[in-house]
């Protein structure tokens, strides 16, 4: 069974009031030279993120699931959770790189701005630029090329300093505010979630049900009742 993105069939008002977020202006768009193939392998790639966070924020931003996983293994769901973050922020300054890299940009990237780029749209550069503000902001791109991709000696001697400084919801805004641009980008009615809608039985809810009747019957075996004399 697959993970899917619910495509919602709301209208994009009333999807952007229960997201909360105030309803974007359609940009004028290019959309001649956009490879078809790139785009739908782009949204395999964002759709992996969208699931890792998804799983992330049920796992480890909500009370039960984190008393349950702690009281099951609080060091190795520790372990668990930093590898987590660490995949997701690699995933978003992946999407987030430029179009091109190298010598004379010779290689060419599968990432926002290479799509940004052949749609010739002042509209669409501009809310890159603010995603970029954002993204920046929060440190990702530096821990990325010092720390997660590179073992960066000066960062590694304490020689070289940064602010990483960001919360879940941080990693949430960036990842709609992709989402957002990728819709326009698609086609000006699409709304897309991104919240993944996990299969019955395979979900965080059953896997958290699962691990907590573990603890039950770990805490019966170590704590079994005495029993009782009756007169």
């Amino acid at each position: 069974m697959t993970n899917r993105r619910e495509v919602t069939t709301s209208t994009q008002e009333e999807f952007f009031k229960r997201m909360g977020r105030s309803i974007p202006n359609h940009p004028k768009i290019d959309r001649s030279i956009i490879s078809p193939e790139e785009l739908k392998l782009f949204d395999k790639y964002f759709s992996t993120l969208c699931t890792d966070l998804t799983i992330y924020k049920q796992l480890f931003s909500i009370e039960e699931s984190i008393e349950v996983l702690n009281s099951f293994s609080s060091i190795i769901f520790g372990r668990i959770q930093s590898t987590y973050i660490e995949r997701i922020c690699l995933k978003i300054a992946c999407l987030l790189d430029p179009a091109e890299s190298g010598r004379n940009g010779i290689n060419k990237n599968l990432t926002l701005k290479r799509f940004a780029s052949q749609c010739n749209s002042a509209e669409l550069n501009t809310l890159i630029k603010n995603l970029d503000a954002l993204y920046n902001s929060t440190g990702i791109k530096t821990w990325r090329n010092k720390v997660l991709a590179h073992s960066d000696l000066k960062t590694a001697m304490g020689e070289f300093d940064f602010d990483l400084k960001f919360t879940l919801e941080d990693l949430e805004n960036i990842i709609q505010c992709i989402q957002e641009i990728v819709d326009l980008i698609v086609g000006p009615n699409v709304t897309t979630d991104t919240e993944v809608v996990l299969p019955y039985g395979n979900d965080v809810g059953s896997f958290i049900a699962k691990l907590k009747k573990c603890n039950n019957v770990e805490k019966k075996r170590r704590h079994p009742e005495k029993k009782r004399r009756h007169p």
